[in-house]
């Protein structure tokens, strides 16, 4: 049971994202967590550098741009999912523990190998100052009918956070949930004309639970030391408060279609119209969702706020190109994306390099209407990918990318590997 326990806590470290302080909800590395925009997994926007407004993403339109679900079709995703495991580079591929697990599987249940190795690593690579990401998780479940779309997701996250001066032992960890179900409507007018235009709009309700920060050495010690596992998670997180809060955001869209495949588009998303953000309740600790977990869901809605996090609006602008190949796209169908994101915070601080911070570039190739080749920049970083679907059924797609979690472009890049599947339909 121990070993099982060992490797579970190792898939939740590496399989979620990114902060950590006390609940002091006032601290600002907290609040840009708490109040951050729920944003689903795409590994077909993370490859094409982050850009994808201007273009026609079915199921994802109703995430990205919900103008775009004025094109009519019909998409069903039973299920989505998404799995990103960041710090590829340092953490995995230049320590060798990539090469170790593939000359010997068996190390995958070696608890031994994943405690000194694989976790010991994965703790060396948050070595720097601040904030990482180690990996998220995605999962849902969708369907585009016609103008309507609907989606149903949850994402796990773990943040960390590293104070200035500490060292690997003081790596703080967050674990965070969120649930989002988004709904979205889109509509053309003048379709039959050669140039016309899309509106549409969404509405999330965003449920979101984060636990007060804990420390990372305390957990791995509890596990490795201990011969009775059946309270370790009590003993370990039993004392953590629970912050679970709400939002309930809007998004609205427009396209403009122009011939020759041309689209501008422009969006005006999280836009909170209770208390401006995210309503939290604080549980005195996790027991609460154990005890009676639907109270404990129910709590933001049913008592008074204790805080409330707020979460800005976003004016975005994006261009599109998908050219008319005359009846060839089945063969090859070529796409070019460039967005503009948050106008509204470039023109709050206008610099050369805050635009580049906000400038995202994508180009894909379809071949066959069955494998796809994407390449990107976001703020100046590098991202590729590829996608295969499987007789219209099976989509599976896997993007390489860069981020910066630095407070100005350049600070601090951390690499990500995003694999994702979606079982279901489209046309």
């Amino acid at each position: 049971m121990k070993k099982v326990l060992v490797i579970l806590l190792i898939v939740l470290v590496s399989a979620t994202s990114v902060f950590a302080v006390d609940f002091n909800y006032q601290d600002a590395a907290y609040l840009s967590a708490m109040g951050a925009p729920f944003t689903k997994t795409s590994a077909r926007v993370a490859a094409m550098g982050g850009a994808g407004l201007a273009v026609f993403n079915n199921q994802d339109s109703l995430y990205l741009n919900p103008a775009s679900l004025g094109g009519k079709g019909l998409v069903f995703n039973l299920p989505n999912a998404a799995f990103t495991l960041y710090n590829i580079k340092t953490g995995y591929v230049d320590s060798g523990i990539f090469d170790q697990l593939l000359d010997d599987p068996g190390k995958f249940t070696d608890t031994d190998f994943l405690m000194d190795n694989v976790l010991g690593g994965v703790l060396d690579m948050l070595g720097t100052a601040g904030r990482n990401r180690i990996a998220t998780v995605d999962a849902g479940i969708g369907f585009k009918a016609g103008r309507f779309a609907l989606g149903i997701d949850t994402q796990v996250n773990l943040n960390t956070y590293l104070p200035v001066g500490s060292g690997t032992t003081d790596i703080q960890l967050v674990p965070q949930v969120d649930v989002a179900a988004t709904a979205g409507l889109g509509f053309r007018f003048f379709r039959d004309n050669a140039i016309n235009f899309d509106v549409g709009v969404s509405a999330q309700l965003n449920i979101r639970a984060f636990m007060q920060a804990f420390d990372a050495q305390t957990l791995i010690s509890a596990f490795t030391n201990s011969e009775d596992d059946s309270n370790i998670l009590d003993s370990v997180l039993g004392g953590q408060p629970v912050a679970i809060g709400w939002a309930l955001p809007l998004s609205f869209g427009i396209n403009v279609n122009f011939p020759f495949g041309f689209t501008i588009s422009s969006t005006l998303s999280n836009v909170h119209l209770i208390k401006g953000g995210y309503n939290y309740v604080v549980q005195e600790n996790y027991e609460a969702f154990t005890d009676d977990p639907l109270h404990a869901i129910l709590s933001p809605f049913t008592e008074d706020t204790q805080f409330t996090v707020k979460s800005g609006m976003m004016l975005n602008l994006g261009f599109g190109w998908s050219p008319d190949l005359g009846g060839f796209e089945w063969i090859i169908d070529p796409t070019v994306a460039i967005d503009l994101v948050d106008i509204n915070g470039l023109v709050k601080d206008w610099s050369t390099t805050n635009l580049l911070a906000r400038v995202r570039a994508g180009v894909e190739l379809q071949l066959f209407k069955a494998f796809e080749l994407r390449a990107g920049l976001n703020g100046g970083y590098v991202s590729v990918g590829a996608g295969v679907n499987l007789f219209n059924v099976i989509h599976l797609e896997a993007s390489y990318y860069w981020n910066e979690f630095g407070d100005v472009l350049g600070e601090k890049d951390v690499d990500a590997l995003t694999i994702r599947m979606n079982i279901g339909w489209e046309r």
